[in-house]
């Protein structure tokens, strides 16, 4: 019998997003835990604010890699995968309602033994567009020509972007928190699924790079997955569940966030009515100017 997911597939669909597929699979990968320590040097000029925040409306451009250790366990037999990607995005925000346009002018994955190279399907450049829903203050995103999921390698490269945007308080100060959430179909192996993720926020400290004054802004994040498909004949139920942080240096005056560092985790299963499969995946992200 053939197993439920090719072991290659998975490994290049880690890289791709949060439940979206690049070869038509996908490993959800953007919930993050155990964020990098972050300095907090004690006053700059405003020891706990305020800062009046606005997103920036300039072009900003970005690397988002991640590297995941992903662990597959079919039946008794437990295989180790590793896949890096490695994404350079540049947007701008639009100044009246937040949402974003732009492009992501490379998306590359490489897995053990193997080149680095774009998934087949996905052509580089391609544009990127996204607007903020009403209810969940998380960016719903749009790929040209590709309405359906589970067909759009495009929009699977997109979900893996989140990380970099929020929208905090107009007001920011030490101690400040907030929270977001969205909930969005999206594919693995042709299966869709629902993602809904829940995002928490907490200005907790202040530093200085080069002068200015920089706010840690800590993210922890919880990502529940429920969904139910076909695969060689056979139903298939899906079920995950993830939980994590991510650690942000926001400058409060351009609002613009200079860079992020953290890592995620994630505990898949996929099963039928005569096996199961177990995915347990690790991923590291960073994310820096370009």
């Amino acid at each position: 019998m053939r197993p439920m997911l090719r072991s290659s597939a998975l490994a290049a669909a880690a890289s791709c997003s949060l439940l979206a597929a690049c070869h038509g699979g996908t490993v959800p990968n953007q919930v993050l835990t155990k964020p990098a320590a972050v300095s907090a040097p004690t006053p700059i000029t405003r020891a706990n604010g305020p800062w009046s925040y606005r997103p920036s409306t300039q072009r900003q451009s970005f690397i988002v890699d991640q590297r995941a250790v992903i662990a597959i366990r079919l039946d008794t037999a437990t295989r180790i995968d590793t896949v890096s990607s490695h994404a350079e995005v540049a947007f701008t925000v639009a100044p009246l309602t937040s949402g974003v346009t732009g492009s992501v002018g490379a998306f590359l994955v490489q897995s053990a033994g193997r080149a680095a190279a774009t998934p087949v399907g996905l052509v580089t450049p391609f544009p990127l567009r996204a607007e903020y829903s009403v209810r969940g203050l998380q960016l719903d995103f749009t790929a040209p020509h590709d309405a359906v999921p589970c067909a759009s390698t495009a929009l699977a490269v997109a979900q893996s972007l989140r990380d970099l945007w929020f929208r905090p308080p107009d007001t920011l100060r030490v101690g400040t928190t907030w929270e977001d959430s969205s909930s969005y179909v999206v594919c693995r192996d042709g299966i869709p699924l629902r993602a809904t993720i829940h995002r928490a926020y907490r200005i907790s400290g202040i530093s200085e790079r080069e002068g200015r004054a920089l706010l840690a802004v800590s993210r922890t994040s919880r990502t529940v997955i429920e969904g139910t498909g076909a695969q060689f004949s056979e139903a298939v139920a899906v079920s995950g569940t993830g939980s994590g942080q991510l650690v942000y240096d926001l400058d409060p005056t351009s609002g613009e966030i200079m860079s992020a560092n953290g890592t995620a985790t994630l505990d898949l299963s996929l099963r039928s009515r005569v096996r199961t499969q177990i995915v347990r995946q690790a991923v590291e992200i960073r994310i820096s100017r370009s």
